[in-house]
C-alpha cells in the first residue's frame, strides 16, 4: 500500500515569508476576490499583481518540502497548483464535508500530493482527515491535527480532508501546494470531462492552461511545459474597473 501522508517542517525564513504574504489581507487587500486565493506561485497569474509569486515559487521548490513529497510520489515531481485555505468561496456544504483534491488533478494515471502548510496559530487551525475512505485498510479512520505555523501535512490526492480555522475566515491560515509525479501526463484538452468539471467548480480559472514546473527529477510522460507561460500583453483600463 502506498503511503497516504507524511509530515515536515518549513524552514524559518520561508515561514516568515508566508506570514508576511498572508498579512496582505489585513493591510493591502480591501476586498478579497477569488483570484487572491489561487495560483499564488504563478508569476503570470492574476494573483501575481498582489503577491510575491516568485517567492511562492521558491517556497514550492524548497528542498525541505520536495524531499518529503518524493517519499509519497517518487523523485520525479511536477508542481502545478497552489492557494490559500480555507477557501471562502467554497460551497456551503464543503464547510462540514471532507473531500479530497482528486478532482483538481487532471492527470493520467491519477496520483498526486497536496502539501498543507500552517501559517496561523496552531490553536486556530485544525485539519480533519479521513484515511479510511481512501484505503479500506488504512490505520486510523479519522484524524484531527492542529497545524501550527510552519508545520507541513502532506496528503495523497485521494485522501479526504477539511481545513477549519477559528476566527476571521478572510485571513488565510493554510497554504496548499499541489504536485503530481512526472510519470503521469497532465491533460491539456479543455473539453475533457475533468476540465469541464473543474470549470463548473472554478469558473474563473482555466486548469487546462495552468503552467507546469518540473521541480525535481525528469519528465517521463511527455508533459507540455510551454502552455501557460506566455506573458499577457499590456492594455489600458478605465479607472472604474
Amino acid at each position: 500500500m502506498h503511503r497516504l501522508s507524511a509530515e515536515a517542517r518549513l524552514p524559518e525564513h520561508l515561514l516568515r515569508f508566508l506570514e508576511a504574504e498572508s498579512e496582505r489581507f489585513v493591510g493591502q487587500i480591501t476586498v478579497p476576490r477569488p483570484w487572491h486565493y489561487a495560483e499564488l506561485h504563478n508569476p503570470w497569474s492574476r494573483a501575481a499583481a498582489t503577491f510575491d509569486s516568485w517567492g511562492f515559487l521558491d517556497l514550492c521548490q524548497s528542498p525541505s518540502l520536495i524531499e518529503k513529497v518524493a517519499t509519497l510520489i517518487g523523485p520525479d515531481i511536477i508542481l502545478f497548483d497552489s492557494g490559500w485555505l480555507p477557501d471562502r468561496w467554497q460551497p456551503v456544504e464543503a464547510e462540514t464535508a471532507l473531500t479530497s483534491d482528486e478532482h483538481r488533478f487532471p492527470i493520467d494515471p491519477p496520483c498526486g500530493v497536496t502539501a498543507l502548510i500552517g501559517v496561523g496559530d496552531a490553536a486556530r487551525v485544525t485539519v480533519h482527515v479521513d484515511y479510511r475512505s481512501s484505503h479500506p485498510r488504512a490505520a486510523g479512520a479519522h484524524a484531527d491535527a492542529s497545524l501550527g505555523p510552519g508545520a507541513v501535512l502532506l496528503l495523497g490526492s485521494q485522501v479526504p480532508y477539511r481545513v477549519w480555522a477559528a476566527g476571521d475566515a478572510g485571513v488565510p491560515s493554510v497554504y496548499a501546494v499541489r504536485y503530481f509525479p512526472a510519470s503521469s501526463r497532465y491533460d491539456r484538452d479543455p473539453t475533457a470531462c475533468a476540465h469541464r468539471a473543474l470549470t463548473e467548480r472554478y469558473p474563473l480559472f482555466n486548469y487546462a492552461r495552468f503552467p507546469l514546473w518540473l521541480v525535481h527529477g525528469q519528465d517521463r510522460a511527455g508533459n507540455d511545459f510551454v502552455t501557460g507561460f506566455n506573458v499577457r500583453a499590456g492594455y489600458w483600463t478605465s479607472a472604474e474597473w
